[in-house]
């Protein structure tokens, strides 16, 4: 009886890293994908927090709702023989934020109707992000044949991320779709393999980030509104219990990224804490869709987090083909 070489596990492994959100990336996205890849997703997100997306204003007593649809366009490659990946996520969605008169100190006792101002609801185009990573310890560019035969390591990545003004912004609104500056990013994803299984792959994600904007010269009032760097700190540990099922739990930290407007008091200070589950399912060996569902911690509130994403994987004509002569060649 002939045995067949199979590789069903690297197609679910290349679908591993191709997802990335407006505000932290869902678990699996820095596991190593093969080299010469296109990948196409689109994502959703329901997030409900005190800070835009754009993370450029918190409200202090008021609570921002964003609905953000992406469009993440991922291409991997080889750069001296270590795996690297570009991200192109065009982003747009509605934001709506009100505060709460109650919530405010000294506002409480006035006879206001409604107790809730409404400051913005507003669709279209918002803030968009060009990302790129490279491999720099154990994170070698291999073809999806040579992936499905790796054996995992502990995997170091650099990480470098540009955000683009692209959103919607006018300076007669507090809050905006965009945030009219530039964020940039760097970062060192780190994997952890929890196992060797290569049909049932665990592993450990710890993403450590920190962002420096540049000034908005617009601002709702005054001149020049200036924002402190912000960090962020995310980790997931994501286990296969079947071939097509996974599920992941995930938690993440931001802290930091205080504005200020020429000589006016500070603006509140950026501090969420957040965790998530997440399943994923491979519906064909080139499709899968994942769900999260999570909770954001922020002053005395918490609020709810919701992802759906949908990704097709397009391998190249030269893995196409090792994949078609892996599957049709005997193993005596």
């Amino acid at each position: 009886m002939k045995n067949r070489l199979k590789v069903p596990v690297v197609l679910f492994l290349v679908l591993f890293s191709v997802k990335i959100s407006a505000q932290a990336e869902p678990p699996t996205t820095w596991l190593m994908p093969p080299k010469d890849l296109w990948a196409f997703s689109y994502q959703y997100l329901d997030l409900e927090s005190n800070i835009t997306p754009s993370s450029d204003v918190v409200l202090a007593n008021g609570v921002i709702e964003a609905y953000v649809n992406a469009i993440p366009i991922v291409r991997s490659f080889a750069i001296g023989g270590n795996i690297a990946q570009v991200f192109v996520v065009p982003t747009f969605g509605n934001l709506t934020a009100s505060v709460n008169i109650n919530d405010i100190p000294g506002f409480g006792d006035l006879e206001i109707d409604p107790n809730t101002f409404e400051i913005i609801d507003k669709s279209g185009m918002m803030d968009s992000q060009v990302n790129f990573r490279v491999g720099l310890h154990n994170a070698p560019a291999l073809n999806i044949i040579e992936l499905s035969q790796w054996e995992r390591k502990f995997q170091v990545y650099g990480f470098l991320g540009l955000t683009v003004p692209t959103g919607e912004y006018t300076s007669g609104r507090r809050i905006n779709l965009g945030a009219n500056r530039w964020a940039f990013r760097i970062g060192a994803p780190m994997v952890l393999p929890l196992n060797q299984n290569k049909k049932r792959p665990a592993d450990l994600e710890i993403n450590p980030t920190i962002t420096f904007f540049t000034n908005n010269n617009d601002p709702f009032v005054g001149d020049t509104k200036t924002q402190k760097a912000l960090f962020r700190f995310n980790t997931a540990a994501t286990k296969y219990f079947t071939s097509k099922f996974y599920a992941s739990v995930a938690a993440g930290y931001q802290y930091g990224g205080i504005t200020e407007i020429d000589n006016l008091p500070k603006g509140e200070r950026i501090e969420q804490i957040g965790a998530s589950l997440t399943g994923g399912y491979t519906i064909a060996s080139i499709i899968r869709v994942q769900a999260s569902l999570g909770q954001i911690f922020f002053n005395d509130k918490n609020g709810l987090m919701a992802r759906f994403q949908a990704t097709v994987i397009l391998p190249s004509k030269s893995d196409r083909e090792l994949i078609k002569q892996a599957t049709n060649t005997p193993v005596n």
